[in-house]
């Protein structure tokens, strides 16, 4: 049996468990923590979810790590009783084993558990030089600028936290006027690219696929697409064909980075494709809901407990024997 640890309102998730069929699957929702019963031992674990249904290690064939999440996490608005939040600490610690006991069983796949932390952006940047064009980049807290004056720079969030008082609670990528930035407030500043498309890969173990989103519709309104509601992108997003330089390119920075999976995000303008970031457990779902082109299909081969497990290529903790 898969079992995946996510959270109960993971879309791409349930998108995943209908093709995948629920009696393949285990779903445990961190969220929903409370609703499960644990036992963890000398023999392994045993989770049981609110149906009634449960699972044992040797029950599982794969494990697949989508974005489960703790409450704070998902609702920094909503205070949580220290009680509840040690409870909750404690089950996401036992979680965090069972994940790196199947880890050493060889039995994670396609997604890396928190590969974001030992491959952040900055990482990501210095391995990417090697293989695209990149936009100059300069994170400061107190110092000056590193652009010329009549530069056209974006400013981003590096980790989407939200941001209290403000109209978006997220800091997408917004176009400033550099002089402006307070120099006593931490900052990541980016050239502004001029381009006519974004482009974003999911690399799927040994396959890619690629979808263009046009630009010009929006770029009065921003020049980050995510911060524009679902339903104005969603449907307006088409496959990409990639020239061969780019594809090898991608196939060997994400063979230096080991990872089996990332959603690569490019801009592109006149022919030309400028490198931004890959997430290592980016969303994607909506680029395929109607498994149309190819993309929910491989990732429910590889997914699936029917199909040859393949193990995620990073160092993984030493194998225990029960």
């Amino acid at each position: 049996m898969l079992i995946i640890f996510s959270t109960s309102y993971d879309t791409t998730v349930d998108l995943l468990v209908h093709y995948l069929g629920p009696g393949d699957v285990f779903r445990f929702n961190s969220d929903r923590w409370e609703d499960y019963k644990i036992d963890m031992g000398p023999a392994g674990f045993r989770l049981e979810d609110p149906t009634g249904r449960s699972i044992c290690s040797r029950d599982v064939t794969k494990a697949f790590w989508r974005k489960p999440a703790k409450t704070r996490d998902m609702f920094p608005e909503i205070p949580v009783p220290e009680e509840k939040a040690y409870c909750e600490a404690e089950v996401w610690y036992v979680m965090r084993e069972m994940v790196n006991i199947l880890w050493g069983e060889q039995k994670i796949v396609l997604i890396e558990p928190l590969a974001d932390l030992r491959a952040g952006k900055f990482v990501q940047l210095k391995l990417a030089r090697g293989y695209f064009a990149l936009p100059a980049y300069q994170f400061r807290l107190g110092s000056g600028s590193r652009f010329s004056e009549d530069a056209a720079v974006v400013t981003k969030s590096l980790t989407l936290e939200p941001v209290v008082g403000k109209t978006h609670s997220v800091i997408f990528a917004t176009k400033v006027d550099d002089s402006r930035l307070a120099p006593s407030y931490p900052w990541m500043v980016q050239e502004y690219i001029h381009a006519e498309a974004d482009i974003t890969v999911v690399f799927v173990r040994d396959r890619l696929f690629a979808f263009e989103l046009d630009r010009r519709p929006f770029l009065d309104k921003t020049v980050d697409w995510r911060e524009l509601p679902v339903d104005e992108t969603s449907d307006n997003w088409r496959p990409h064909t990639l020239p061969e330089a780019i594809i090898k390119g991608i196939f060997s920075f994400m063979g230096s980075l080991l990872l089996h999976f990332g959603r690569l995000d490019f801009l592109y303008h006149q022919g030309s494709y400028t490198f931004l970031e890959v997430n290592p457990n980016g969303q994607w779902a909506w680029l395929d809901a109607e498994a149309k082109h190819g993309l929910t299909a491989k990732i429910i081969d590889e997914i699936s407990p029917r199909t040859p497990c393949r193990c995620i290529p990073a160092c993984r903790p030493p194998l225990v024997s029960c």
